[in-house]
């Protein structure tokens, strides 16, 4: 019989093949850049879109024929394309006319562009859910490019017999205005008379070529386009059948855009052996945008010097409404209030429907004083001021004035004159848009430069600035 210790069998480990380490799926990328070496932004389009029946549409208008063998796959994706279906729509684009192709990707360029955040929201503000076809957009799966894409179809391939629609125009319209309009390097500001209805007959274009040819006096007056731009409450937009109703009293934007040979453009060309230098009329245009129910007239001009005036004559010419520049003047802000933690209070109390939360990120405060110095052996004296920037980080639980008197030991900021102020308003959840925040930076006298990227946005934090007697209306 065996002797010594005796050792008991462990139970061998059963390894589940389904907790296995998995392999890195295989990454795979379709061929549109070979098939299609020119269509950059056609390739780029169909891969993002979700709504692949919109370019089956867009490629049956632009070629005149059916594709039902496309219209199956776009309908099997239930969302973007799988690779497969992809080459499909490739190989059958690069049978097409070499004229069609281009046409199809000078499309999907503009749509393309349409993508970012501020085209985004302009193609969001001009569709209308009460419309089914827009509705169907609309609904998910959704996103940014079938949106835009639906909009240029409905303006560049409208169907037999369908009146075509300019609501692309418009929204690449809106993009821009939504980009340069926080910027006084490319708008000013103005407020007018409120509830006037902008007049855009023909005899009205013709005082406003010129007055604007007055104001610019080598441009000739009847070099200069002019084009108009209405954007309507979608919660009363007008139908077709709606024949009764009056367009102009849901108007919510108006926008007219005049654009003329005013500027130069310089460029150099070699001709017999030297360097010749050309310059030649370039176009440059001024872009009004007019919103009745507030009053607010915003001139978009690269000439700064000319926006004062160019807002009288919109005024004096296409709102009827004579009187001098005066009568409107740009917007100032009043940023006293935040000399004291009250304010803290009134941001709480007096806060407007849609936003969440404000919270104060800095306060720029000023001393001025008047220091005299020699200049060329004369005594000259100047009005100069001594800044200080009081800043609380985003994750400090403390407030701005309690930063401001534990850090830089300034118990009452009204001793100084306040120069700028940083704010953060937290939008509430929006239909099609979640939750979020809005940078507000308010400069003395007349500075505004925010984040907003829609109209909505910025109606709000005018409204806010508003409430809280930070901005005065007239």
């Amino acid at each position: 019989m065996p002797t010594g210790h005796t050792t008991t069998a462990q139970p061998q480990k059963v390894v589940n093949p389904k907790s296995s380490p998995k392999r890195p799926r295989e990454q795979r990328s379709d061929d549109g850049p070979t098939i299609l070496p020119g269509m950059e932004h056609f390739v780029d389009l169909l891969r993002k879109v979700k709504r692949p029946a919109l370019v089956v549409r867009l490629l049956e208008r632009a070629n005149d024929e059916s594709l039902p063998e496309l219209q199956a796959l776009a309908d099997a994706a239930k969302g973007k394309l799988p690779v497969e279906s992809r080459q499909a729509f490739f190989h059958c684009v690069a049978k097409l006319d070499a004229v069609i192709r281009q046409r199809l990707e000078d499309v999907a360029e503009r749509v393309i562009l349409l993508g970012d955040d501020y085209g985004a929201q302009a193609v969001q503000s001009v569709l209308d859910e009460r419309r089914e076809d827009d509705a169907a957009v609309l609904g998910m799966p959704s996103d940014r490019f079938s949106r835009a894409l639906h909009l240029c179809i409905l303006q560049e391939f409208p169907g037999a017999g369908v009146h075509r629609e300019d609501r692309f125009d418009q929204a690449e319209h809106v993009q821009v205005m939504h980009r340069q309009w926080k910027s006084d390097q490319y708008s000013s500001h103005f407020l007018g008379p409120k509830g006037v209805v902008p007049m855009m007959g023909d005899d009205v274009q013709e005082t406003l070529r010129t007055r604007i040819a007055d104001l610019f006096p080598r441009v000739p007056k009847d070099q200069i386009l002019i084009e108009q731009f209405t954007r309507h409450d979608l919660s009363h937009a007008q139908h077709d059948d709606d024949e009764d109703a009056d367009a102009d009293d849901h108007a919510l934007l108006h926008t007219l855009t005049a654009t003329f040979n005013g500027s130069t453009a310089h460029y150099q060309q070699v001709a017999n052996g030297h360097v010749v230098d050309h310059e030649e009329p370039a176009a440059m245009s001024a872009r009004f945008s007019w919103e009745p129910a507030t009053g607010a007239l915003t001139v978009f001009c690269q000439d700064r010097e000319a926006r004062r005036e160019l807002a009288t004559i919109f005024r004096d010419v296409v709102l009827a409404h004579d009187g001098e520049i005066d009568d409107m003047p740009i917007r100032q802000f009043d940023l006293l209030g935040f000399s004291s933690s009250e304010m803290l209070k009134r941001l709480e109390r007096d806060r407007i429907a849609g936003i969440e939360s404000i919270s104060i990120l800095q306060i720029k405060v000023a001393k001025p004083f008047e220091q005299q110095s020699e200049i060329g052996g004369r005594a000259v004296v100047r009005q100069l001021a001594s800044k200080m920037e009081i800043t609380r980080d985003r994750r400090d639980g403390r407030t701005i004035y309690q930063v401001a008197y534990e850090d830089y030991s300034a118990e009452d900021l009204s001793q100084f004159a306040l120069v700028q102020v940083k704010l953060v308003m937290r939008m509430a959840k929006q239909l099609h848009r979640k939750a979020h925040n809005v940078a507000v930076q308010i400069t003395a006298p007349n500075g505004l430069n925010d984040k907003s990227k829609t109209e909505d946005d910025r109606k709000r934090v005018l409204e806010q600035l508003i409430r809280v007697g930070v901005l005065s209306e007239f």
